[in-house]
């Protein structure tokens, strides 16, 4: 492949542009393996992120999603909603843990669509982050003990890391834009059905969820910008 071609190729940075190829065989040769390692970290984040989300859809919450964390790291963290953070291995079991209870009931529905990633890798290729849209439906249990159907909407917030050698999650957070009742919508009921209770950690102060009063609602997180 010319070296030209190759740039054009090449995965893009914030601006836009593939950065051009440096002379010389052993340098050009070192770059592509770079790039390639790039790449397939991309791949490998993109696919880390799709498992998340076929165990979150299958109920496997306390049984799956926390090996997908490095949990070897005494800084691993995970936040969903208004759940408050949880720190370290012991607390994100027990987040997926509570999660998974709450939604093993009969008629359980969690399908949610991963939507418009961006994904930015530090330069030495051992740490990366990471933000997803999602939007899905879920099946809620209402007051009365009732099954009823809830849309929901949220965005993620990454950070990555490489634990021997596979990316895995270092901190994790979801915020939640809205999770309303499909018959009364978001702008009606903006917000159904939390995760905090007494004994979690303090809900978080960028937990901010849709208000139709609000002029301008700005939702957390904001794309992550290419980094060393």
């Amino acid at each position: 492949m010319k070296k030209q071609e190759f740039a054009m190729q090449g995965t893009q940075s914030g601006s836009g542009r593939g950065p051009e190829i440096p002379g010389g065989n052993a340098v050009e040769s070192s770059y592509i393996e770079r790039r390639i390692a790039r790449l397939e970290s991309f791949r490998d984040i993109c696919n880390l992120q799709g498992r998340y989300n076929h165990y979150m859809q299958t109920g496997q919450l306390a049984e799956k999603i926390p090996e997908l964390f490095a949990l070897s790291r005494p800084d691993v963290k995970a936040e969903m909603c208004d759940s408050g953070l949880w720190e370290g291995a012991e607390g994100v079991m027990r987040l997926f843990g509570h999660m998974g209870a709450k939604y093993s009931m009969r008629g359980a529905l969690m399908v949610h669509m991963l939507l418009t990633p961006v994904v930015e890798i530090s330069e030495d290729g051992q740490t990366a982050r990471g933000m997803w849209n999602s939007l899905g439906t879920n099946t809620y249990v209402k007051d009365d003990g009732t099954l009823d159907a809830m849309w929901q909407l949220g965005k993620y917030d990454l950070t990555f890391c490489r634990e021997e050698g596979m990316w895995k999650y270092l901190e994790f957070r979801w915020y939640v834009i809205f999770r309303s009742p499909y018959g009364a919508g978001w702008v009606e009921r903006p917000l159904v059905e939390g995760l905090h209770q007494e004994g979690f950690p303090p809900v978080s102060p960028l937990h901010a969820p849709y208000d139709p009063g609000k002029a301008v609602n700005r939702f957390l997180p904001f794309p992550p910008e290419p980094r060393a």
